[in-house]
């Protein structure tokens, strides 16, 4: 049963904060109390991530020229898991591996730069890039820009379950963001113990039975920011 913010009181009817749809309160009075505290760290989501929820609900509905193209994505990945090659090129910032040949169709020869050796690859999803772009300075952000550094899988990156680490707005297949169960370590997770579940419970990700984050924390952009 959810509580309230402020006074940790079972609200007959529960209020929620009309900004962030997260945090819950008693009365307005309680919502009063907090509201200066709460504005300055919990309400807070960046500029880009308004501008992202705004660009998916118009764009990429069915029978949009994205939802096309993502159909499109989706077959050709399905075919490469299903008969894995070997991969000549990076598949974050498209640069061929050392060891290939220039290509042709990219107007490369022998002095354009390579990717280096393949780096890390997912074996589930075939996802494989170069040590560059595990580089933080070159992550975009999801949607808009793939971050390189995360693979296709839809729960996990690189064989890692995202329900071991805090929230984090890259993480998913880089089109779904993963909202789903989080039990990171406590200490230095970026949350107080107020912010876990009280008792611990099986991980609907990956079937660890741990004490989990509460459910209002699960969408914030990265600990402490919604």
């Amino acid at each position: 049963m959810a509580r309230c913010h402020v006074c940790k009181k079972t609200p007959e009817k529960a209020l929620r904060c009309s900004k962030c749809q997260k945090t819950i309160y008693c009365s307005s009075d309680c919502q009063k109390k907090d509201w200066k505290e709460h504005k300055r760290s919990v309400c807070v989501k960046p500029a880009i991530m308004h501008k992202l929820d705004k660009m998916m609900k118009q764009h990429s509905g069915p029978g949009s020229p994205m939802a096309s193209l993502q159909m499109f994505e989706e077959a050709a990945w399905a075919e490469r898991v299903r008969d894995p090659q070997v991969v000549p090129a990076c598949d974050g910032c498209f640069r061929r591996f050392k060891g290939f040949p220039p290509r042709k169709d990219e107007d490369e020869d022998e002095n354009t730069p390579d990717a280096g050796d393949e780096f890390r690859h997912c074996k589930k999803c075939d996802w494989t890039i170069c040590e560059d772009c595990t580089h933080p300075l070159n992550q975009g952000v999801a949607f808009f820009d793939r971050p390189t550094n995360t693979c296709r899988c839809p729960t996990a990156n690189f064989g890692v379950s995202y329900c071991l680490s805090p929230p984090c707005y890259l993480d998913g297949d880089g089109r779904k963001p993963y909202h789903g169960d989080r039990h990171p370590p406590m200490a230095g997770s970026g949350y107080s113990e107020a912010s876990f579940e009280a008792t611990e419970r099986k991980c609907k990700t990956c079937g660890v039975v741990a004490r989990h984050l509460k459910r209002e924390h699960l969408k914030d952009a990265v600990p402490g920011i919604v």
